[in-house]
């Protein structure tokens, strides 16, 4: 009884920790799902011309209705494109991009932000046996931060803020990571 007490009581931690493990991992998978999302974005944007990185005012004739510049449109898969809309802060005004990563009680709103939505996207876990759904919200800035002292007249600091919301078990967990990039015009 003794010996049956013990083998219990050791199968009960290891199965704990073979749970605790399979959570962590899923969770690994997804933020690393979404981050390889965003940066296929941000490499999108650094391609962009810079002239037409934005602001664009003019309305983009294959914008979908509802969607005001500033964005700028790119490509998820080769099935979908997206429009993101930014905050955009022309010099010489102050950059209105988070400089920390935000609390995960932040909202767009409480930023001025915009909330663009990619998703969901069907996303396989590691059993196989089901799926989750990656949602990716993405908060976009694009702030001109020319430093005339120093001769650098035209760049732009890109900071995208994403958050990725998924079911564990019955609870829901959100990662939010942030992104910054750096543009500087470049004659080719």
């Amino acid at each position: 009884m003794i010996a049956l007490l013990v083998l219990a009581t050791a199968l009960g931690a290891f199965l704990g920790t073979f749970i605790h493990s399979r959570r962590v991992t899923e969770a690994s998978v997804i933020h690393a799902a979404a981050t390889s999302l965003v940066y296929g974005l941000v490499e999108q944007i650094k391609g962009l011309d810079y002239n037409t990185l934005l602001p664009s005012s003019a309305t983009d004739p294959d914008a979908p209705v509802g969607k005001t510049p500033p964005y700028v449109r790119l490509r998820v898969n080769q099935d979908l494109s997206v429009w993101l809309m930014a905050v955009y802060t022309a010099a010489p005004g102050t950059p209105a991009a988070p400089t920390t990563t935000p609390a995960a009680t932040a909202t767009a709103a409480s930023l001025s932000a915009i909330d663009n939505v990619i998703g969901p996207l069907p996303l396989s876990t590691a059993t196989g046996s089901r799926s989750q759904q990656l949602s990716v919200n993405i908060w976009l800035w694009i702030d001109e931060i020319p430093s005339t002292s120093t001769d650098v007249e035209e760049v732009k600091k890109i900071t995208i803020v994403y958050t990725t919301t998924f079911n564990d078990g019955l609870r829901v967990r959100s990662i939010r990571d942030r992104e910054v990039v750096i543009r500087s015009r470049y004659d080719q």
